[in-house]
């Protein structure tokens, strides 16, 4: 008989459980399925650690957190597509277009919003958002990406650095600029090296064109660009909002479009080149909008907004309404007499429902950072515009969470309530197929297995 040293017969611990969280009797939304599929009543959703593992009628395992969602809808966590954490959406946050710097500085503003930004991740999450992509900042953009990671009340962060661009913005630079201008694709090639070094996950052009530019140098630039993105294996990301640039992006090796083209309806052109790249378009309906009404003192909360953003950002919304005109910008004065129409560009909302009808990749994104577009809840706003533009809220939802997954590159792990996938949910207290105007309907969200509590989240700002 052989005897083993008892260190080496005891059995090797378990190891540890871990933990487990059921949400019972909801309504599950799939808006990638057709028909009656598209919705799943009375189902159990399973979550193991940070993991889906059963969508049905498993009753919830001994010792399960349960959260009754009896009447209740549960929907992939959204995700916001556009995004710049560097702007706050505040009248501060972009000097080079309304220069407010005598009331506060711009380092001032960009040091608050570096600081702000455990609350601004937490305005995310209050408002279903799981996802986030910022297409284009500082290089302290990274940071925001490392913060994002190691913080559990968070959403899912995607970065871009500085914007190569055909333009420079002077009063944006400080130490860190945010937009750096290239005027060769040999400048071009030295930037985008110095951002593949920090492993973006979309290296971003800028491209800006006005009268008197040579097109097909800038669109040389934005191939140099792409060129070397892809060799990096990583993607290219384009704000072209005239149809010209927008053709040209494409041809160039555009994966991504970050805006609609605002100034034509698309044309056949445009669409059988966005085929041909396989690109992904984002509609970006009420950023424009948003300077508009901020800027002429007409912007007002939505009921979501009051809920869901960030106080410190709504409380300086109504600034320029507490000084005297002496104290204002010129252009700012006249905007107030006469406030500009604050729709949406029309171009970009007849060119919304061609897009998709053409097979075109749709996601939703807010462009949210910039003036009068908030963090967080202003994705209601784009929605709602999306819905406006003539989409269904099946097709506006499909793009906020299936498509919005495939912006992330992550298709294959979230965007879907399906077991195997990442834990990002969100429980409503309205079926978001029949109005858009549900989504904000927000009880609980889920994001890699921990459940929150969006009032909660707010108050712990």
């Amino acid at each position: 008989m052989i005897l083993c040293a008892l260190a080496a017969c005891r059995a090797a611990p378990a190891p540890p459980r871990r933990p487990v969280v059921a949400i019972v009797g909801a309504t599950v939304v799939h808006p990638e399925r057709e028909g009656a599929a598209a919705e799943e009543p009375g189902a159990n959703i399973i979550i193991e650690g940070d993991r889906i593992v059963s969508v049905g009628r498993d009753p919830p395992p001994a010792g399960a957190t349960v959260v009754d969602a009896a009447g209740k809808w549960v929907i992939a966590g959204l995700v916001d597509s556009h995004v710049h954490f560097f702007q706050s959406g505040n009248l501060y946050t972009r000097p080079d277009v309304v220069d407010l710097t005598g009331w506060v500085s711009y380092a001032r503003e960009t040091q608050r919003n570096k600081a702000r930004l455990p609350a601004t991740f937490k305005v995310w999450l209050a408002s279903g958002v799981t996802s986030v992509v910022d297409v284009g900042g500082p290089m302290w953009n990274f940071e925001v990406r490392a913060a994002a990671e190691r913080t559990p009340a968070a959403p899912r962060v995607k970065v871009a650095g500085p914007l190569v661009s055909m333009v420079s913005r002077p009063m944006l630079e400080l130490d860190d600029p945010p937009i750096i201008k290239v005027t060769s694709p040999q400048e071009a090639e030295a930037l985008v090296r110095r951002e593949l070094a920090r492993r973006p996950d979309f290296v971003k052009v800028w491209f800006i064109h006005q009268p008197g530019d040579d097109l097909a140098a800038q669109e040389a630039i934005v191939k140099t660009v792409g060129d070397l993105a892809h060799a990096a294996g990583t993607r290219l990301a384009v704000h072209a909002t005239q149809l010209a640039t927008a053709k040209a992006a494409l041809r160039a090796g555009a994966d991504v479009l970050v805006h609609s083209v605002f100034d034509q309806v698309v044309d056949e052109e445009f669409l059988a080149l966005a085929r041909k790249r396989n690109v992904i378009y984002i509609p970006t309906l009420f950023v424009g909008a948003g300077y508009g009404l901020a800027l002429s003192g007409t912007w007002t909360p939505t009921d979501a907004e009051r809920r869901l953003a960030d106080p410190e950002i709504l409380a300086a919304m109504g600034d320029l309404t507490k000084h005297p005109a002496a104290d204002l910008p010129p252009r700012i004065v006249e905007l107030m007499r006469n406030p500009p129409d604050a729709s949406p560009f029309a171009a970009a909302m007849a060119s919304l429902r061609k897009v998709w009808d053409a097979g075109i990749v749709v996601a939703m994104g807010t462009d949210a950072g910039n003036i009068g577009t908030l963090h967080g809840p202003s994705v209601f706003r784009e929605m709602a515009l999306m819905a406006k533009a003539g989409l269904s809220p099946k097709e506006v939802l499909l793009s906020a969470t299936v498509n919005g997954a495939r912006m992330l590159g992550l298709d294959g792990e979230l965007g879907r309530v399906e077991a195997g996938r990442l834990a990002d949910l969100v429980v409503l207290d309205g079926d978001p197929l029949v109005s858009v105007d549900n989504l904000s309907k927000i009880v609980r969200v889920v994001r890699a297995g921990r459940v929150y509590d969006p009032d909660e989240l707010l108050r712990s700002l």
